[in-house]
């Protein structure tokens, strides 16, 4: 292995382009390739700085590739190469009209062990909250291509949204499923 970069972008790490749209297949392969460069039975007659360095290197692919394979870590991820902190993008303020439909859904999720057919029931809300986390990582896109930050944050904070009211429904259809 030469000298570890600890200073790359996850990107250059993986060789993949710098777009949101990437190829999981191919970042799995990278993936795939680079810890097996890092397996501990090649550093087992090295040196301890060498098998120090190089399990740190693997924590730092594991941590690229965890944050690059995720659609809302890479967007915040891809946020932040542009200057943008985790901070700026808390601090985003969310139209009106996302947030009514925001509780719209919440109240959707809380009504579904009520209904006749809860399992049917999740199963359409769940499918609408992926649609509308596709939706806001196109928006995601295309603000980060025109250069407007702080769409492109917004962006974000809607899938964060999203994603917390997935989780939620995954909670229920677990209990739904005992």
């Amino acid at each position: 292995m030469a000298s570890p970069d600890f200073q790359q972008n996850y990107f250059e790490l993986f060789s993949v382009s710098r777009e949101f749209d990437l190829s999981l297949a191919l970042l799995s392969e990278r993936f795939r390739h680079l810890q097996g460069q890092l397996h501990p039975d090649r550093y087992a007659s090295k040196s301890a700085h060498e098998q120090r360095v190089a399990v740190q290197y693997s924590a730092f692919v594991n941590q690229a590739y965890t944050t690059l394979k995720d659609p809302l870590e890479r967007a915040l991820y891809m946020l932040e190469l542009a200057g943008v902190s985790a901070e700026q993008v808390s601090a985003e303020k969310i139209d009106g009209g996302f947030l009514m439909e925001q509780m719209e859904l919440r109240e959707k999720i809380e009504s579904i062990a009520d209904m006749v057919d809860p399992e049917t029931a999740l199963e359409h809300l769940m499918s609408e909250i992926a649609q509308d986390t596709k939706n806001h990582e196109r928006e995601f896109v295309e603000a980060l291509e025109a250069d407007v930050l702080n769409g492109a944050a917004s962006a974000c904070v809607k899938m964060q949204f999203l994603r917390k009211l997935h989780q939620e429904a995954e909670q229920i259809e677990a209990g739904l499923l005992n």
